[in-house]
């Protein structure tokens, strides 16, 4: 018996087989390759990630970046918020400046990236930073998307160290250790006290030598029993 001869019916018995065997294997692949985050925990009814990635990790209602007074985004992660909307989350907070530290004004998102940008004051004028600037900041950041109408189930949280620092592109790597290791408990503990707000939220690090400052102050803001890994 040739290819050419084989019964039809012997095709479509194989074809039967192989179709869900193969959908097994791809499944299997797919799972096995997918990026997953670096830490899953599962808290009060939310899902808390942490990620490291040269990108931002999936789609997402709301990014959360940190900006001063007048609400410009000049560093880090605002400044690639900036730049990831095309500017309109820029040309958007130029009419609602200048908001005072603790406040939170929401603005353009990145089309088929994520839905809105939010800009957190979590500095003065002469970019100082406090906790409770960036704790308030960030919970009123998700409180005026949620007034704007639109769901909020999934918030991103960037890395704010190269925000914070001060001249952090002239800053060698122990000093930018050195600013993580203080400002990730600060955004950890923000970012935790949006735990029954939405429903996931994730840390986003795109620099390896910052993980570690982010796994530490998740293990010491999460104990047993509250916090169970994925």
């Amino acid at each position: 018996m040739t290819l050419l001869t084989t019964p039809i019916w012997i095709w479509t018995g194989t074809a039967i087989v192989a179709v869900p065997v193969l959908a097994v294997i791809a499944v299997v692949l797919w799972e096995i390759s997918r990026a997953k985050p670096s830490v899953d925990l599962h808290l009060g009814g939310a899902r808390v990630e942490l990620w490291l990635s040269p990108r931002l990790p999936g789609r997402t209602d709301l990014v959360i970046v940190p900006v001063a007074p007048d609400l410009k985004p000049i560093a880090g992660s605002a400044l690639w918020a900036r730049g990831a909307t095309a500017g309109r989350a820029s040309r958007d907070a130029e009419a609602l400046a200048p908001r005072e530290p603790g406040d939170a004004v929401v603005v353009a998102g990145a089309r088929y990236r994520y839905g809105r940008t939010a800009l957190a004051v979590v500095m003065d004028t002469q970019r100082r930073y406090t906790a409770q600037w960036i704790g308030a900041a960030v919970r009123r950041a998700v409180a005026v998307a949620v007034a704007a109408g639109r769901p909020v189930t999934s918030v991103t949280i960037p890395d704010w160290t190269p925000d914070l620092m001060r001249q952090p592109r002239e800053a060698g790597q122990a000093r930018h250790s050195a600013a993580s290791a203080q400002i990730a408990p600060i955004l950890v503990e923000a970012a935790l006290g949006l735990v029954g707000e939405v429903h996931v939220v994730r840390l986003w690090v795109r620099d390896a030598e910052t993980l570690g400052a982010y796994r530490e102050a998740l293990k010491q803001a999460t104990t047993h029993g509250q916090a169970v890994a994925a």
